[in-house]
């Protein structure tokens, strides 16, 4: 068996065993395999027989088929530049242009190109769960954190923040902006999307 697959069974058997709030003692207990064994093919250090793997599965109530069966590829999000999507999002202030990096799906992370013309913003402060991460590609940004504080951000500077906090952001120059946002939330959720825009 390749490292490769060994450390697949073992990430997967413990996210299973952690998920199910067991220690690596009790799964010992529960299965009737060695502590020290199941740590090991955890951490992909030896081949496991089948018996021992059967028995991990049994007890964490896991298809062992799903060890073995790898097909990752619809998991897999490929978006070439011209198959972008992008929507408007209008503010008081004027709109800006959202692009899309990463298509709809089950991934819980977005990322996208937000354009901001000079003297526009995002409105009200957005509260929302996951995190955030922002870098500038053009111009400066201000970043505005609730009950936290202002972050002026130039071209190359990076800002993080988990996302309960409010955020806002504004252009608060006579020049365009432009930065990247990845988030682990719905982002475009706080948007009208408008079709009208896909590229």
């Amino acid at each position: 068996m390749s490292k490769l697959n060994l450390a697949r069974i073992g990430f997967l058997l413990k996210n299973r065993r952690v998920e199910s709030g067991l220690s690596i003692r009790e799964l010992s207990i529960k299965s009737g395999v060695a502590a020290g064994t199941i740590s090991q093919i955890e951490t992909g250090k030896t081949s496991p027989n089948l018996v021992s793997v059967y028995s991990l599965c049994e007890t964490l109530n896991f298809p062992i088929s799903a060890l073995f069966i790898q097909d990752d590829s619809d998991r897999v999000k490929l978006v070439r530049k011209n198959e972008r999507t992008s929507f408007v999002r209008n503010t008081s202030n004027g709109e800006s242009i959202v692009e899309s990096l990463i298509t709809k799906g089950e991934s819980r992370m977005w990322g996208g190109i937000v354009d901001m013309p000079a003297g526009t913003d995002s409105g009200d402060y957005y509260y929302h769960g996951g995190e955030e991460f922002v870098f500038v590609l053009e111009g400066s940004i201000t970043f505005s954190l609730d009950q936290v504080g202002n972050y002026v951000l130039e071209a190359g500077d990076t800002l993080y923040y988990p996302n309960e906090i409010g955020h806002r952001w504004e252009n608060h120059t006579k020049e365009p902006a432009k930065f990247l946002i990845v988030s682990t939330s719905e982002f475009r959720q706080d948007a009208e999307e408008d079709d009208s825009n896909s590229k």
